[in-house]
C-alpha cells in the first residue's frame, strides 16, 4: 500500500480507537487525587477491602417519551447516533411511508445521455413491522418491505416495479454488546450509504461508480459495542437485489463507526472495508432508486473507505474518500457535500465528486451547487446545477461534458 494511503488508514484507526476526549453524552471526569500525609508521619496502610468492580459499558438506551419513527433507507437502521433512541410502548408496531420524486431537467451535452423535460423519476412505498418489548422500550425484531416504481434509463415512463429492501431482523442484547441479525435484501454497511439516505437525492455519493451496488442479498450483523462503537458486517452475493447469484463468490463488507460531541459540533466518522466480486462499472454506470444492478460482467473488488459527517449549528458537511483495486488495478475517488441553512426553510448546497476507474484514463467527475426549500414536513423543492466531465476508455476517445439544471419536487407521505 502506498505510504499516503497507509498513513490515512492509521489516522482513521487512531480516531476510531483512541480513548474518547468527549464521550457521547458524558463529559470527561477528572480523577480525585489521593490525600498526602503530613511530613514525618507514616503513610496510611492501603485498604484491605476489595474495590468495587466498575460497571459494564452501557449500550444506548431508549428514551421515554421519544416516539418511534420509520427508519431511513440506509445500511444502519439507526443512522443518526445523536438522536435519542425511541421508546416503544406497544408490542406490535406498524409504519407506512411513501415518496414521490418528480423533476424538470434541462441539459446540454456532447452526447445524448438523459431525459430533457418534465418526468416522474420514481415512486417509493415502504412498510415496516417492529416487534418491541414495552417493558424496556427496546425493539426486538421485525420485517421491512420496500417497493419502488422506476425506469432503468431514467426516462419519463415508469415501467418497472421492483422490491428494493426486503428483510427480516432480530436483535440480541448482551452486557455491553448488541447484535442485530438481518437476512434478505438490504443496503450495504459501507461508506456514506450506511448512514445517508440517498436513492431519491439529486446528489449521489460514490457507490454507483465505485461499487456498482447499493442494495444486495445476504445476511448481515449490526450492533453496538458499548455506547461508542457502531459496527456492521455483511456477507452477500454481490449481484444486487432481485437477482440470482451468478457464481459462488461472495462479497464481504464491514464498517466501524464512532460519534463525538464536541464544542464545535457533532462529528460522525467511519471506516469501511469491502472485498469480493461485484459488477464491473464504467463512467456511464447508473443505478435506479431500487438499487437494481442490470448484471453484465463481474470483477474482484477491494475497497477501503473513510467517511465523516460534521454538524455544526446551521452547517452539515459530509464526505468520503475511497481507494482499492479491480483485479489488482488501482482505483480511487472522493466525494464532498456541504449544506447551509440560511434562513427558515432555505438551504444552500454544493458538492464535488470524482471516481477514477481501473482502465486509465477513464474517470467520472462532477461539481455543482444549488438551493432547496422545505415548504412543509412532507414537501420540498430543490434546484441544482451540475457540471459533469466523463473521460471514456480507451485513451484518445472524446471526453463527454454535460451541463445540467434540475428542479426537483419531492412529496413524502
Amino acid at each position: 500500500m502506498p505510504a499516503p494511503r497507509f498513513t490515512a488508514v492509521l489516522a482513521l484507526l487512531s480516531v476510531l480507537l483512541a480513548p474518547p476526549a468527549f464521550a457521547q453524552n458524558s463529559p470527561p471526569v477528572n480523577p480525585v487525587p489521593a490525600s498526602i500525609p503530613p511530613a514525618g508521619s507514616k503513610a496510611a496502610a492501603p485498604p484491605t477491602s476489595v474495590q468495587p468492580t466498575p460497571p459494564p459499558t452501557l449500550l444506548p438506551q431508549p428514551t421515554p417519551g421519544v416516539q418511534p419513527t420509520q427508519p431511513p433507507s440506509t445500511g444502519f437502521r439507526r443512522s443518526d447516533p445523536f438522536a435519542p433512541l425511541p421508546y416503544y410502548t406497544r408490542k406490535n408496531n406498524w409504519f407506512y411511508g411513501g415518496a414521490l420524486d418528480f423533476r424538470y431537467r434541462t441539459l446540454t451535452t456532447s452526447g445524448d445521455k438523459e431525459t430533457v423535460g418534465s418526468y416522474i423519476a420514481a415512486a417509493r412505498a415502504t412498510i415496516d413491522f417492529v416487534r418491541a418489548n414495552p417493558e424496556t422500550g427496546d425493539e426486538r425484531g421485525g420485517v421491512r418491505m420496500q417497493l419502488v416504481l422506476e425506469d432503468d434509463a431514467r426516462k419519463t415512463s415508469l415501467n418497472r416495479v421492483r422490491a428494493s429492501e426486503v428483510y427480516g431482523y432480530y436483535q440480541f442484547l448482551f452486557p455491553g454488546v448488541s447484535a442485530t441479525v438481518r437476512v434478505g435484501q438490504f443496503v450495504l454497511p459501507f461508506g456514506l450509504i450506511a448512514v445517508y439516505d440517498t436513492p431519491l437525492q439529486l446528489v449521489q455519493p460514490l457507490y454507483e461508480k465505485s461499487l456498482g451496488l447499493r442494495v444486495d442479498t445476504g445476511i448481515a450483523l449490526e450492533g453496538y459495542y458499548g455506547s461508542q462503537y457502531h459496527y456492521g458486517v455483511a456477507l452477500t452475493t454481490g449481484a444486487g437485489p432481485n437477482r440470482k447469484d451468478p457464481d459462488t463468490n461472495m462479497l464481504v463488507t464491514f464498517r466501524l463507526e464512532r460519534a463525538f460531541q464536541t464544542r464545535n459540533g457533532n462529528v460522525q466518522v467511519g471506516g469501511s472495508l469491502l472485498n469480493g466480486y461485484a459488477p464491473r462499472t464504467g463512467f456511464n454506470t447508473e443505478l435506479p432508486p431500487s438499487g437494481y444492478a442490470s448484471g453484465g460482467s463481474y470483477v474482484k473488488k477491494s475497497r477501503f473507505a473513510a467517511d465523516g459527517t460534521w454538524m455544526f449549528k446551521a452547517f452539515t458537511g459530509r464526505g468520503e474518500i475511497m481507494f482499492g483495486s479491480d483485479d489488482d488495478k488501482p482505483v480511487w475517488g472522493y466525494f464532498a457535500e456541504g449544506n447551509w441553512r440560511i434562513r427558515g426553510p432555505l438551504n444552500l448546497l454544493t458538492f464535488v465528486k470524482r471516481w477514477n476507474f481501473p482502465n486509465k484514463p477513464e474517470s467520472a467527475g462532477s461539481i455543482g451547487g444549488g438551493a432547496d426549500v422545505v415548504f412543509a414536513h412532507n414537501f420540498s423543492a430543490r434546484l441544482l446545477y451540475e457540471y459533469e466531465r466523463d473521460v471514456p476508455f480507451p485513451a484518445g476517445s472524446a471526453t463527454q461534458t454535460t451541463r445540467r439544471l434540475t428542479l426537483q419536487g419531492r412529496v413524502d407521505f
